[in-house]
């Protein structure tokens, strides 16, 4: 099984510091603790243990998220991500200098947050600093397995299965099966990203296929190059309608 990704959160208000927590647990993360000022989010960094921070920029009504931004490149090594509803060009222009590995504008969403994540890690291991203009990539995501993330392209997604408190996936390039800790109507709704979420079509209560695998439809199944499934009556007119299928 997968490990969840732990996120310490640095947030002065909260009813933003709440609403971070309670979808990031919903959606399968980890929340490493919360801080509300500069004092403590210093004891959280040296204490607390994390993959990823979330940094308000505008802490405890001016901008000591920026210093705290310097002091997590300089000594956590973590990669972190300036959470913000700042405008002025200055300040993003500083925000620039502390070397974030994300950008995530309030008001937040479930999938604007989920993605914002992926996103940071991605840009952390490859070395790159954020740029607040440039716009998320949502076409991949991250499974923690101990130390390591592995990167998942969602084009070789090839199903998705409830499996409990999870939703399992079968990884079409490697062939191996992986782990979201959210549930399957939770993942086709917020997880996948809106703009791939109609390449996934639900074929039982249980299951969901790319359409792209699908190489035969029978009626009763669907199959794919990895797998067959089971179709039910619930889902078949759908399931036509998404293959053009007339008669």
């Amino acid at each position: 099984m997968t490990e969840e990704i732990s996120v310490l959160i640095i947030e002065d208000e909260s009813i933003w510091s709440d609403g971070l927590s309670m979808n990031l647990q919903d959606f399968g993360y980890t929340v490493a603790g919360i801080a509300n000022n500069f004092e403590d989010a210093i004891i959280s960094l040296n204490n607390c243990v994390y993959d990823i921070v979330l940094l308000d920029i505008n802490l405890v009504k001016r901008n000591s998220g920026i210093e705290l931004g310097k002091l997590i490149n300089a000594h956590y090594r973590k990669p972190y991500i300036f959470i913000t509803s700042v405008s002025d060009k200055n300040i993003l222009k500083d925000a620039v200098l502390a070397g974030p590995s994300a950008y995530l504008c309030k008001p937040v969403t479930p999938v604007s947050l989920i993605a914002t994540i992926q996103s940071a890690i991605n840009n952390f291991h490859n070395h790159v600093v954020a740029d607040v203009n440039i716009p998320v990539d949502y076409s991949f995501f991250f499974i923690k397995s101990g130390n390591k993330y592995k990167k998942i392209a969602w084009k070789d997604v090839v199903c998705l299965r409830s499996d409990k408190k999870y939703t399992c996936l079968l990884y079409a390039t490697d062939k191996a099966e992986y782990y979201i800790k959210s549930t399957l109507t939770n993942t086709l709704r917020y997880i996948i990203p809106s703009g791939l979420q109609s390449k996934f079509i639900q074929i039982n209560r249980a299951e969901a296929v790319q359409v792209s695998f699908i190489t035969e439809y029978s009626g009763e199944e669907v199959k794919t190059t990895y797998k067959t499934f089971t179709v039910t009556d619930a889902f078949t007119s759908n399931l036509r309608k998404e293959l053009r299928l007339t008669s």
